[in-house]
C-alpha cells in the first residue's frame, strides 16, 4: 500500500488537457494577478468560490475539459494559469500555512508550454528535479519547491488549488490516485526519506509570519 501523504509528485492517468498556449500570449500582464512570493504573474480562470471569471472566456476549450476530465473526481476550487517568464525563477516557497503544514496539500498541475523538469523540490542539502512527462501531475504544496523556467518563451502551468484539499477520505480522488500510481510508479516521487531544510519556516509566505 501506497503512503499517498508522503507524496511529492505523481503524473495522472487522465487525459491531457487543451494547447491553449497561444491563447494565453495574447492575455496582457495588467489583467494578471502579480505574485510577489512565488515570482510570477497568475491568469486567474476560476474563482476560490467555482465561478468561471471573464479570462476563461478566451479558452472555452479548457473550460470544456475542465468539466469532463476534472471536475469528476476533484472540487471546483481557484484555478490559475502560473506564468513565468523566460529564463526566470519562481522563488523557492511553500503553498500552505504553517496551520495547515502537516495536512496533505495536494495540488494539481499541468505545464501547458515549458519543461516540467523545470521543477525541482528543496530538502536538506539537495534539491530534486522532476522526472519529464507531459501528463497532468499531483505534486505536494507543503514541501519547498521552485523553478527555473529554462525555455526562451513564457511558460503556462495550470494550477487548482484551495480549497480544495483532498485526502484519503475523498474516495473519487483516492481512485485517480492508486490509478495513477498503477501506471506511473516509475515517476513517482515520496519525500519520506527526506530531511526538510533546517530554516524552512522562514520560506512561509510573509503574512502566515509572526514577529
Amino acid at each position: 500500500m501506497v503512503n499517498f501523504s508522503k507524496l511529492l509528485y505523481l503524473p495522472l492517468d487522465i487525459p491531457n488537457p487543451p494547447d491553449i498556449a497561444s491563447k494565453l500570449d495574447s492575455i496582457p500582464y495588467e489583467e494578471m494577478i502579480e505574485d510577489n512570493y512565488r515570482t510570477c504573474n497568475h491568469i486567474p480562470i476560476m474563482t476560490r468560490y467555482g465561478d468561471w471569471t471573464e479570462l476563461s472566456k478566451l479558452v472555452p476549450e479548457l473550460v470544456d475539459w475542465c468539466e469532463e476530465n476534472l471536475f469528476t473526481w476533484a472540487e471546483k476550487s481557484r484555478i490559475m494559469i502560473i506564468t513565468t517568464q523566460p529564463y526566470d525563477h519562481n522563488a523557492t516557497h511553500i503553498d500552505c500555512s504553517p496551520g495547515k503544514f502537516n495536512t496533505w496539500q495536494h495540488k494539481f498541475r499541468y505545464v501547458l508550454r515549458g519543461n516540467v523538469d523545470s521543477l525541482y523540490f528543496v530538502s536538506k542539502n539537495t534539491y530534486q528535479n522532476v522526472t519529464q512527462i507531459d501528463k497532468p501531475y499531483m505534486m505536494s504544496g507543503r514541501w519547498p519547491h521552485a523553478m527555473h523556467n529554462n525555455l526562451d518563451q513564457t511558460k503556462y502551468t495550470l494550477a487548482l488549488g484551495s480549497p480544495w484539499e483532498p485526502d484519503n477520505n475523498d474516495e473519487k480522488y483516492m481512485k485517480v490516485l492508486e490509478k495513477s500510481y498503477n501506471k506511473y510508479q516509475e515517476y513517482y516521487m515520496s519525500f519520506e526519506e527526506l530531511e526538510l531544510p533546517e530554516d524552512y519556516e522562514n520560506l512561509f509566505e510573509q503574512k502566515y509570519k509572526t514577529n
